[in-house]
């Protein structure tokens, strides 16, 4: 275990135990990820919104849409 002292010594700079220095970048890590994806997730959902704004809904039904991008990609839909 090579990294250990590094990390040990990271740990002691801040203060903290190896286990709470440890437990606090991996959960940083999980938060920024988590945060990405809500970004990612918002700028998706805004382009849609944006979209129907000026289309408007469409009259089709989920199971319409369906078909027809199967159709698109050559992809036959599972029934039931």
């Amino acid at each position: 275990m090579r990294w250990a002292p590094f990390f040990k010594a990271l740990a002691a700079l801040q203060g903290v135990t190896l286990k709470e220095y440890l437990l606090k970048s991996a959960l940083d890590a999980r938060e920024e990820g988590e945060e990405k994806a809500l970004a990612e997730l918002e700028a998706f959902l805004q382009a849609r919104i944006r979209r129907t704004e000026t289309v408007g809904f469409s009259t089709r039904s989920v199971d319409e849409i369906f078909d027809s991008v199967c159709a698109e990609k050559g992809i036959s839909p599972q029934n039931g």
